[in-house]
C-alpha cells in the first residue's frame, strides 16, 4: 500500500483523483490545508494548480518542500493557464512531472514512479544499517561509521524518542523532557521546530535508517532499525 496527499484548495473535479481514489494499491488523502508536517508518511504528493492554487503558490510551496523532502511531486496543471515558462520553473524547483492531458497519462506515472519507490525500499533494506546514541559525545553513530553532532536540545530530544522508540511520544512529553524547568503552556511550536532541525540532520546522510514520523495532533514517532544498544 503507497501513501499518496493530494493537495487542492477546491474540491476535484477531475479523472485524475477518481482514478488514484479507485487504485486498491493506493490509501489517497485529500489536503486542502498544507503543512511541511504534511509530508509524513507519504510516498507520493500530488498538486492540483487551479485559480485559487496559482503559479505563485505552487512555486513558493515548492521551494519549502524541497528543503526538507524528496518526496516524489507532481503537478495537475491547469491547462488554461499552463504555459511552457511555467513548466520549466516548476521541474527546476524540483517537481517530477507536470501533467494536463488524459488521466490515464498520471495513472501510469504514478504506478511508475510507486514501482520505483519499491525498488527502492528493497534495496535500502538489503543494506545493513545500524543507530545508536552515544552520551558520552552528545552524538548519533549511524551505520557504525557516520557520527551525527547534536546540540544539547537535539540529542535530548533524540534521546526522548529512542526510549521509546515504535512508541508515540506526545508533544507535551517531549517538552517537559527538554524544557525541564518549564511550567507553563507546552510550546508545540518549539517541540515542531526541534524535531525538524533533528530530522534535517539525519536526512542529509545517505542510507540513514532513522526517520522521525508525526503522528498528526499527538507527537512524533522513531521509526528505525535500530541496533540493540540502549542509552
Amino acid at each position: 500500500m503507497y501513501n499518496i496527499g493530494y493537495f487542492s484548495l477546491r474540491k476535484p473535479q477531475n479523472n485524475y483523483y477518481n482514478n488514484l481514489a479507485s487504485d486498491p494499491q493506493c490509501s489517497l488523502e485529500l489536503i486542502e490545508e498544507f503543512g511541511l508536517d504534511d509530508l509524513d508518511g507519504l510516498d507520493v504528493l500530488v498538486i492540483e494548480e487551479s485559480i485559487e492554487l496559482n503559479f505563485t503558490n505552487i512555486c513558493e510551496w515548492l521551494l519549502e518542500i524541497r528543503k526538507v523532502s524528496d518526496i516524489y511531486i507532481l503537478i495537475l496543471a491547469d491547462e488554461e493557464q499552463m504555459v511552457f515558462t511555467f513548466r520549466m520553473v516548476y521541474l527546476k524547483l524540483g517537481a517530477d512531472g507536470i501533467f494536463t492531458e488524459e488521466a490515464d497519462e498520471l495513472d501510469l506515472i504514478v504506478k511508475n514512479v510507486l514501482k520505483r519507490l519499491k525498488k527502492e525500499t528493497i534495496k535500502r533494506k538489503e543494506k545493513e544499517s545500524s543507530f545508536e546514541i552515544i552520551p558520552e559525545k552528545s552524538c548519533a553513530l549511524v551505520n557504525k561509521k557516520q557520527e551525527v553532532d547534536l546540540t544539547r536540545q537535539e540529542f535530548l530530544v533524540l534521546s526522548i524518542l529512542y526510549k521509546n522508540k515504535n512508541q508515540t511520544v506526545t508533544y507535551e512529553d517531549i517538552y517537559r523532557g527538554v524544557w525541564t524547568k518549564s511550567t507553563g503552556e507546552v510550546q508545540k511550536n518549539r517541540v515542531c521546530n526541534l524535531v525538524s532541525h533533528v530530522r534535517k540532520k539525519f536526512a542529509d546522510l545517505k542510507n540513514s535508517p532513522v526517520q522521525v514520523k508525526t503522528i498528526r495532533s499527538i507527537g512524533y514517532i522513531l521509526d528505525t532499525s535500530l541496533s540493540e544498544k540502549e542509552i
